[in-house]
């Protein structure tokens, strides 16, 4: 291994003042030695002179300042403005382990496609290790896989050859992303170590819970638009049910919980309930809600029209967070 960083990290900034130098600490210094660049998505309060700090004082740092454009609009300037052979991302109020750049790049010496790793995931009440893999290709990749960004890095190469991007204008970027590059895998690398500490705050991107909870509706045409446009709709039905499931009864079924505005709340579920039985409506027979173990499937199989909202209220009042 040379000198010369072969791995960028992307750090999306969006008013992130009071975290934003932590996770970049977390990275700057770290051997082999890194690249970050880190997009400044037209912040009001003190992220931008924070991050400028932290560039005049480390080569290694790369800054970009734009007006705000959204999550998805910054992961793709980067996949424009990176110059190194493999990517990853980390979000602005998350952190690197110790062993992060290590663990990487001795995974990257086989120059897998993706490389795939455990993680933290830190609240305020608990840690819990989450073991992302190992899976096989395609179709057990896209039941299993973690829908994360930030525990993985990626073939640059790879990635811009297939076209994959961000969803221009919608959270749930990374729901898209992985789930149209997990079909064209075909060498992924898996770390059983923690790279991330994953760290869950009321006011991060992912936990948000307001009117862009209906991106997901978006996200998932989008999904199904690149699988009809790529002759494998048929192929993967069963898997992108599933997939259809565990959103929609799961993590955007919880976040859409969590809307205050009760007119608001009760709309958004009914676009996702809407959207998984127009689209599958034999879900219930899905193969994987079939045998996949575990109580979240139990609780899957058990949600139907007369105690949809129900359960809604339950892990409204429950503040649920994951099933």
């Amino acid at each position: 291994m040379n000198d010369i960083p072969i791995l960028t990290v992307c750090i999306p900034c969006y008013n992130a003042q009071n975290t934003i130098g932590q996770t970049i600490e977390s990275l700057v210094d770290q051997q082999p030695q890194l690249k970050l660049l880190i997009i400044d998505d037209g912040s009001s309060d003190n992220s931008g002179p924070t991050i400028d700090a932290y560039a005049s004082k480390y080569p290694n740092i790369r800054v970009i300042h734009q007006e705000n454009r959204g999550i998805a609009a910054v992961r793709n300037r980067f996949l424009n403005e990176v110059d190194t052979p493999y990517i990853g991302f980390l979000d602005a109020d998350d952190q690197a382990t110790d062993d992060y750049s290590h663990l990487f790049h001795d995974a990257l010496k086989s120059k897998p496609q993706m490389v795939c790793a455990s993680f933290n995931w830190i609240t305020s009440k608990k840690t819990i290790v989450y073991h992302d893999g190992p899976y096989e290709y395609g179709k057990d990749m896209l039941i299993h896989l973690f829908n994360t960004l930030w525990n993985k890095v990626y073939d640059l190469q790879f990635i811009n050859d297939h076209g994959i991007h961000f969803p221009d204008g919608n959270r749930y970027e990374d729901t898209y992303f992985l789930c149209t590059l997990a079909p064209l895998l075909t060498n992924v690398v898996f770390i059983n170590e923690c790279v991330v500490n994953y760290i869950q705050t009321h006011g991060s991107i992912t936990h948000t819970n307001n009117e862009h909870v209906k991106n997901m509706i978006d996200v998932f045409q989008g999904i199904s638009d690149w699988y009809d446009a790529h002759g494998l709709t048929k192929e993967y039905h069963d898997e992108l049910e599933y997939m259809h499931i565990r959103f929609f009864l799961g993590s955007s079924f919880l976040r859409s919980t969590r809307i205050d505005d009760k007119k608001d709340r009760k709309a958004t579920l009914k676009l996702g309930w809407d959207l998984l039985n127009h689209k599958y409506p034999n879900w219930h027979h899905n193969k994987y809600l079939k045998s996949e173990p575990g109580l979240k499937n139990k609780y899957f199989r058990m949600v139907y029209s007369w105690n949809y909202y129900g359960f809604a209220m339950l892990f409204r009042w429950l503040k649920k967070d994951e099933i």
